[in-house]
């Protein structure tokens, strides 16, 4: 399950000491704000042409995010598409603080952040063409649940595109039972750290005291050990927090669908759920989705036990004519997928692949194989649908793998192109957000496509330099007289340091695969990439 990012909203329209007391939890406790790939509008708009739906432009699109938190989700947005324009609402003060803070110093205009409650909010009619409201909607009350689609249908514009996440049921279900306990064990009094203790130290004994050998233990101990490693902010927002409510995928659709909105599709296409059925299940779905779609939805669900969605919506007068993603739909489109050519299995005609989870793929078919040799080669840059299907004969076997790719979750698709560099240019450029979040200092840079990329401590100082004006040697130079000064500390550093070119020679190496890891996460710009015009670079 994604980690919610915005649980500020619990006790949005509450009143008493107790439901004040939950909204400042979070203001003592803040969730860690993060980008969150799906939501980006460009990658909404290309889900939607898939089902026939011409969305807004997304580099001018207007974005309206309900539970912003401190706007990691859309500062990296607005600072990459700057004739875009972002609202995000939140109720923490504190999380609104921290945006904006972030929004002086990296220099950006076209976004804002208020701080308010989702359920006395009001927006003029067709005033957003994307609405974002991820891990909010499962933990608000219900009145602040209507109001969410109540400003979802209201503002946005007749082509565009409401994304909500919400925890669902009967898959939820399993994890209610460590709710339940950490609830009882953790109690009401005191800090949300204190809490939050108090429910790790349960999951420990949680995870020692259950066997294992039936449902109930495995399921206790499975979770005990996926939260040991989650943040105290996720353990407050998921299990303390007073409210959580999930709800079958009918019963969501249904409150939709009374606001004037319709369900499009899955963030994922179903790749998730759907790999935890059978082929034969699936099938029997496919089937039932042509006469009963959200009926073959809530099957889905029960067959495959998620706890989990991403849905999209539209308007219903929108959806009233669309039906089930077509390859044809594809044509204009860009898409991106971690292909690696597979040595060992490439003999004869067939051409093998592994994706980034290690799943085979592998054709006999040449055009098929030039198309994700394409993909593979181009990686982590988009590739447009033309490039790889063709005008001739074979394009539409072409396009069908690409969308079977798609509905596979090993490939994403975009209505705009994505070049990025490949780490090996003589002065390599970070782009601008990225290259601010390092010298901030932040455990962690937004990547061209709207991931979060983990930082190793060496590679902090090297990525707030990588402006275009520093050269490799440059870059090793400053890293050396860092290390030598003790400014920065190598991984696992037991023996003693070189010195001289010995010591250059070691930070010309991380230098090296620093360049390597941001440019895999579509953190460095191409060499074509004009000069960024904003403050933040």
């Amino acid at each position: 399950m994604e980690r919610p990012q915005y649980i500020a909203g619990n006790g949005t329209t509450a009143s008493g000491s107790y439901e004040n007391r939950v909204g400042s939890d979070y203001d003592l406790l803040p969730y860690l704000s993060m980008p969150v790939a799906y939501t980006q509008p460009a990658h909404l708009a290309g889900l939607a042409a898939l089902f026939g739906v011409a969305s807004p432009a997304a580099d001018r699109a207007r974005v309206l995010e309900l539970g912003c938190a401190s706007g990691s989700n859309l500062i990296p947005l607005a600072a990459r598409f700057p004739r875009a324009h972002f609202l995000g609402i939140d109720l923490s003060a504190r999380q609104i603080a921290d945006g904006r803070d972030r929004l002086a110093a990296f220099g950006l205009t076209n976004i804002e952040l208020r701080q308010g409650d989702v359920a006395d909010l009001a927006l003029p009619a067709n005033s957003f063409d994307y609405v974002i409201c991820h891990g909010v909607f499962s933990w608000v009350p219900p009145q602040a649940q209507d109001a969410i689609f109540r400003i979802s249908s209201t503002c946005l514009v007749d082509n565009g595109i409401a994304a909500i996440s919400y925890n669902v049921l009967p898959g939820w279900h399993l994890r209610s039972p460590v709710r339940d306990i950490l609830l009882h064990h953790a109690g009401t009094e005191g800090t949300p750290q204190e809490r939050v203790t108090r429910a790790r130290e349960i999951l420990r004994q949680i995870e020692t005291a259950t066997s294992g050998r039936h449902a109930y233990g495995s399921v206790l101990r499975d979770e005990a050990k996926r939260m040991s490693r989650m943040p105290a902010s996720y353990i407050l927002g998921e299990f303390l927090a007073k409210d959580n409510a999930p709800a079958t995928f009918r019963d969501f659709i249904g409150k939709a669908e009374r606001h004037g909105l319709c369900f499009l599709g899955e963030a994922d296409l179903n790749a998730e759920a759907n790999e935890l059925i059978t082929p034969d299940a699936r099938r029997d779905l496919e089937r039932t989705a042509s006469t009963d779609r959200n009926g073959a939805e809530q099957r889905l669900d029960l067959f495959s036990g998620r706890p989990f969605r991403r849905s999209f919506l539209v308007k219903a007068e929108t959806a009233s004519s669309l039906g089930a993603p077509k390859p044809e739909r594809l044509k204009g489109l860009y898409v991106t997928s971690r292909l690696i050519p597979d040595p060992a299995r490439t003999k004869d005609r067939t051409i093998a692949f592994v994706d980034g989870r290690g799943r085979s793929i592998a054709t006999q078919t040449p055009c098929i194989g030039r198309a994700l040799m394409q993909l593979a080669t181009a990686y982590p840059a988009t590739v447009s649908i033309d490039a790889l299907t063709g005008a001739g004969p074979d394009s539409i076997r072409v396009a069908k793998v690409l969308l079977r790719l798609l509905s596979e979750g090993r490939a994403t698709v975009s209505t705009l192109p994505l070049a990025v560099g490949g780490g090996t240019e003589a002065r390599p450029r970070a782009w601008a957000l990225a290259r601010a979040e390092a010298a901030m200092g932040q455990p962690f840079v937004t990547s061209m496509r709207h991931i979060a990329v983990e930082l190793p401590r060496v590679a902090v100082g090297v990525t707030a330099r990588l402006d275009g004006t520093n050269d490799r040697n440059a870059l090793a130079q400053w890293l050396a007289r860092a290390i030598a000064a003790g400014a920065v500390h190598l991984p696992d550093q037991k023996a003693p340091l070189p010195g001289g070119e010995a010591l250059v020679a070691v930070a010309r190496s991380h230098v090296e695969e620093t360049l390597r890891h941001l440019a895999m996460g579509a953190v460095l710009l191409p060499p074509s990439a004009p000069a960024e015009s904003h403050s933040a670079t």
